[in-house]
């Protein structure tokens, strides 16, 4: 699992062997600030910011004794970006509050001028931080801190307040500048990207504006040495952007922001009611045999909160990639073997499926959204794995592909087509104006359109014919004249009722907003053809089986979009995982 640990002292810096790395996190808190005598260049001097209360017990006694005693401090330069906060009347007393931040990418240095010619550590100036902004209502504030919230400075900046759970709009903003904020419900992998004629380095956050009404996406883009900054935040947060570089939108439209110059950054943890259970390995009670049994807890855990010896989880996921069969043999036999990788937006992490439960997660595909329940985790060479079998019962859920829920209207909300995330699962009520073949596999001889393929039932992947491997296109004969092996599923020789049609099919959708060629999976094509794969082929010539591809024009639906990047790629996929006919919404039959 990926995570990332705050650090909330300032010791590792006078450590004389090991520096702490640029990427670590640090949590400090403001105890001072003045300027260095005779110059207008400002200081900080910055201690460790104390821990959240539910996290107080992950350090033991150790743990205990450090927050109950004094960090040491170190001055710390301020960046300019920051200069305008200290003279404004808007942030008036803003750094005298206790202020606590969370800041990477931290270095220190000697600035000279010590009494008897010692070093002055000092830390240098950085951008890559966010203030951190409290609120009353969160029962997980020291109360070292709880005397000084900020209330009146959401209000002024942001224009919003913390109210029923969530926040919610309050006013106008005073401050007048571009302002966002937003809660974070997914934060991209570093990759690269083309801009303005130079390869660099890429994230983006994506949020949801919730005090708005309709509640509106928005997409943050990080571009260069700013990509560093999410590294502070995990799905969930709260952050706003003071001064961003906010594109213009029409409404309804996803806002797309980006880092700027100017941007000044504040964050609010995860607010935890207190009426829920924590999601905590501490806060769960070990079984006999020693592990964390969460089978009485409900509420589902992130990625980022598993830990080794947790049984009965509860996951809500995107598929990231599903692996071909890694046979396991022992002296007990051989069982099929799945490895899946899975992310939430908190971290990604690594499952093995076994025996049945692997054939049917091999035909889940990228960015599909999954409901898993009763998994365990184990380590394997220091990382948490989780596994699951049926044996184990563990159950598997494509909430992609449950035709249930486009058909009610109370389990989901439209998107439009423009403002579709580059990674999401929506909603969105459209037009089909083209359906096509793009059947490119082994397909049977009477498919006269490339329209279907020839898959395994069990994984629902591709087979290929034992004789010719390579071979790419429509049978000479008969299906069952063939031999057919199922390289996903390690099955060098298939039986012929093993292997059935299914469509292979995309095709061009439009809402009004935009119009998209998408992908379609085969079980969505047999909903919008409205025939099944057997059917289409027993019609007698190619003009019937054009007619199947082109009666969906102009019929409006409802679909589930998946969008997606694969492996390797920074390129956008869309792709239609469920649909029902647009009358079909609300009917008293519809059901998960």
């Amino acid at each position: 699992v990926l995570q990332i640990e705050t650090l909330r002292t300032v010791a590792p810096f006078f450590n004389r062997s090991v520096k702490p790395p640029p990427a670590t996190v640090f949590g400090l808190r403001i105890d001072g600030m003045q300027t260095i005598s005779g110059t207008g260049i400002w200081l900080w001097r910055v201690s460790g910011a104390p821990e959240p209360l539910d996290a107080g017990g992950t350090k033991g006694s150790e743990g205990f004794r450090r927050k109950q005693s004094a960090d040491m401090q170190v001055d710390a330069f301020v960046h300019q970006r920051y200069y305008p906060m200290i003279e404004a009347n808007e942030f008036g007393g803003f750094f005298g509050r206790m202020r606590t931040l969370l800041a990477t990418n931290l270095w220190m240095a000697d600035r000279g001028g010590g009494a008897g010619g010692q070093p002055v550590h000092t830390l240098l100036p950085t951008t890559m931080l966010a203030f951190e902004l409290r609120i009353r209502d969160d029962p997980n504030l020291p109360e070292s801190l709880r005397a000084h919230t900020d209330e009146p400075l959401l209000h002024s900046v942001f224009g919003v307040r913390y109210a029923g759970g969530r926040f919610v709009r309050s006013g106008d903003p005073v401050f007048n500048a571009d302002q966002l904020w937003c809660k974070v419900e997914f934060i991209s992998e570093p990759a690269t990207k083309w801009r303005n004629q130079q390869l660099v380095s890429y994230r983006f956050i994506e949020g949801v504006l919730e005090h708005e009404d309709p509640p509106a996406m928005v997409t943050i883009n990080l571009w260069g040495e700013d990509v560093a900054i999410a590294r502070l935040f995990k799905s969930g947060y709260y952050i706003g952007l003071l001064c961003p570089v906010v594109k213009p939108r029409t409404p309804g439209a996803t806002v797309v922001a980006e880092y700027g110059d100017l941007t000044i950054t504040f964050v609010t943890c995860s607010i935890r009611r207190q009426s829920e259970p924590a999601a905590s390995q501490f806060s769960i009670a070990q079984n006999e045999s020693g592990f964390l049994d969460y089978r009485r807890y409900a509420h589902r855990v992130q990625l980022c909160q598993c830990r080794k010896d947790m049984i009965n989880l509860t996951l809500v996921a995107r598929i990231v990639a599903v692996s071909d069969n890694l046979p396991y043999t022992d002296s007990d036999g051989t069982l099929d073997r799945y490895a899946v990788r899975i992310d939430d937006g908190s971290a990604v992490c690594d499952m093995t499926l076994w025996g049945e439960l692997g054939r049917q997660a091999a035909g889940m595909l990228p960015g599909q959204l999954v409901l898993l329940f009763s998994l365990d985790t184990s380590e394997e060479n220091g990382d948490v794995v989780l596994n699951g079998s049926v044996e184990t019962g563990t159950q598997i859920y494509n909430i992609s592909e449950m035709t249930s829920i486009p058909m009610s209207s109370a389990l989901r909300s439209y998107s439009f087509l423009a403002a579709l995330p580059p990674a999401a699962n929506r909603y969105a009520r459209v037009c089909i104006v083209a359906v096509e073949p793009v059947g490119e596999h082994i397909r049977d001889v009477r498919d006269r359109l490339a329209a279907t393929a020839l898959v395994h039932t069990a994984c629902r992947r591709n087979v290929l014919r034992r004789d010719r491997p390579q071979f790419n296109g429509i049978l000479e004969g008969p299906t069952d004249g063939f031999d057919f092996s199922c390289p996903s599923c390690s099955i060098d020789s298939l039986p012929n009722e093993d292997v059935t049609p299914v469509f292979a099919i995309r095709a061009r959708i439009d809402d009004g907003t935009a119009s998209l060629v998408v992908q379609v999976t085969p079980a969505a094509a047999a909903d919008i053809l409205r025939v099944s794969p057997s059917q289409l082929l027993e019609l007698p010539d190619r003009r019937e089986q054009q007619g199947v591809l082109t009666r969906p024009r102009g019929r409006e639906v409802v679909v589930s979009i998946t969008t997606f990047s694969e492996s390797l790629s920074i390129e956008r996929e869309v792709r239609i995982d469920a649909v029902c006919e647009s009358g079909d919404v609300g009917m008293p039959s519809a059901s998960i």
